[in-house]
């Protein structure tokens, strides 16, 4: 716990700027599913009618996501990249949240928020960590290329933690595909 409110303290601006990028993406999002119900709201009754059917699989698109960004943050897009991930993230749960709010109301909104603490809470969490350890990738490549130091302890050590990102957000993945069903047809007693 020490070591939390250590690691939150000292990256309060990185904090901010990320949650900054996601609260935009989110408003954009927002806006993009409330101005398009009248589109929408048919997918939205079908999802919801046939919510036992579904299957949460994001294990290729998140895995693939975090590998390219840390791939790419030795050659500092890693870093523009992160950023867009995390707006979509933000644009993805500012959509979700307006979609299920003008179509069912408060236990709508009730249930986007539960089904987004299931589906991306742990997921989000992973995009701060990595993007502060793909940030000093990005700025130990910079310096060894600008100022001729040698960054390959600390970079071995940075893809070490993330690594461990990995494994967790696969292990994650895996437990939304085998149960996130599950948990998510027992929430929809809300719609």
């Amino acid at each position: 716990m020490k070591r939390l409110k250590y690691y939150l303290k000292t990256k309060k601006h990185l904090i901010l700027f990320i949650s900054i990028l996601a609260l935009a993406g989110a408003i954009v999002g927002l806006y993009l599913g409330v101005s398009n119900i009248e589109f929408l709201k048919e997918d939205v009754l079908y999802y919801v009618s046939h919510i036992k059917d579904q299957s949460y699989n994001y294990i290729l698109f998140h895995f693939f996501a975090v590998v390219i960004s840390i791939v790419t943050s030795f050659f500092a897009i890693g870093i523009p990249l992160l950023c867009t991930l995390l707006f979509y993230e933000g644009m993805t749960v500012g959509f979700l949240i307006g979609i299920f709010s003008v179509t069912y109301g408060i236990s709508g909104t009730l249930f986007a928020l539960l089904f987004l603490i299931v589906t991306k809470f742990v997921y989000f969490v992973i995009l701060i960590f990595l993007f502060s350890k793909c940030l000093k990738i990005a700025r130990k490549m910079i310096g060894k290329y600008i100022y001729k130091t040698d960054p390959s302890i600390y970079v071995s050590h940075l893809l070490k933690g993330c690594i461990c990102l990995c494994i967790i957000l696969v292990c994650f993945d895996l437990f939304l595909f085998f149960f996130g069903n599950a948990i998510i047809s027992f929430l929809s007693f809300l719609l």
